[in-house]
């Protein structure tokens, strides 16, 4: 459905849009969990998406390479924090190849997301290794 804003939407609400989406995309999602509360800890929505064209260019170009990660904040009615890792290309050309959306932000969430995609892609390649994670945010901000 289209919004007033001109934007298409699966559902008015966005969690149920979110919901609906990863259910129609199952092979796209590496990481979903539900907000809830744990004896008292807020336990943040997280969806971490990555199609298999990102992974492959994760593993092809982030190889003994870098890996950028840019947050964007408080962008959308409903406050969540869209993360977007990119690789380089011989071009220097900024490449995505995976989204995080999460309406909860510290360090340990980031571990949270960031050590399934880390599995994923040893799982594609084992001898995949990192040369350098660049991230927009201050430490003070996570």
């Amino acid at each position: 459905m289209q919004t007033q804003k001109g934007s298409w939407c699966l559902h008015q609400n966005p969690a149920i849009s979110l919901h609906t989406w990863a259910f129609n995309h199952p092979n796209d999602v590496f990481y979903f969990q539900n907000a809830s509360e744990d004896n008292g800890i807020h336990v943040p929505f997280t969806k971490g998406i990555q199609t298999p064209s990102q992974l492959q260019a994760m593993v092809s170009l982030g190889d003994n390479g870098v890996i950028s990660m840019d947050a964007t904040f408080n962008t959308n009615d409903v406050k969540f924090c869209l993360f977007t890792l990119m690789v380089f290309n011989a071009h220097c050309t900024k490449v995505p190849v995976a989204w995080i959306i999460i309406n909860h932000q510290t360090c340990n969430d980031l571990v949270e997301w960031l050590s399934p995609l880390k599995t994923k892609l040893l799982r594609k390649n084992p001898k995949w290794k990192l040369s350098c994670f660049i991230i927009d945010d201050v430490p003070q901000e996570l």
